[in-house]
């Protein structure tokens, strides 16, 4: 399966999964096309702005898309749909605008000092540059070199 074949997929999975979010009062977070072993897997992670999901919001999405998404990958697959969990990827710019102010992880492409790691606070994200404060120092860094960020959830606070 090469990356291109698993975007075009992914990206027809969007098409299809979009309107069914839109009616249901859902975002996308992230959708991945993936084979571990010798299954393969179709995950769609949703979320409320204001709300969590509940299994019966993912037993809804799955049943309105399923049927479309079996006629486009041609394999063997499992669907899964759910909440992207308390520790959810970043993916899109409007994830860094909204989870400002929150702990989060950032993996780059390129070092930065010495690193390509970082954990620490969002203070604003503008100008595609994600501002990241960390124990150290305040990072300046462009969007398009982010390869993975999440949030991270503080276990302490419990």
């Amino acid at each position: 399966m090469s990356k291109e074949n698993t975007n075009e997929i992914i990206g027809k999975i969007e098409k299809i999964v979009l309107p069914v979010l839109k009616e249901q009062g859902l975002e996308l977070v992230d959708i991945e096309y993936l084979q571990e072993g010798g299954y393969f897997y179709v995950r769609i992670y949703i979320e409320f702005l204001d709300k969590e999901v509940s299994l019966d919001d993912c037993a809804k999405v799955s049943v309105a898309v399923e049927d479309d998404i079996d006629k486009i990958i041609d394999e063997k697959f499992f669907l899964e749909i759910s909440s992207p969990g308390v520790e959810r990827p970043l993916k899109k710019e409007k994830d860094y605008v909204r989870f400002v102010g929150n702990k989060v992880k950032v993996s780059l492409k390129h070092k930065i000092n010495e690193n390509k790691n970082f954990e620490g606070i969002l203070e604003k994200f503008e100008n595609e540059t994600v501002f990241l404060k960390t124990n150290k120092e305040m990072l300046e860094i462009p969007f398009k070199e982010i390869r993975k960020a999440n949030l991270v959830y503080d276990f302490k606070n419990i």
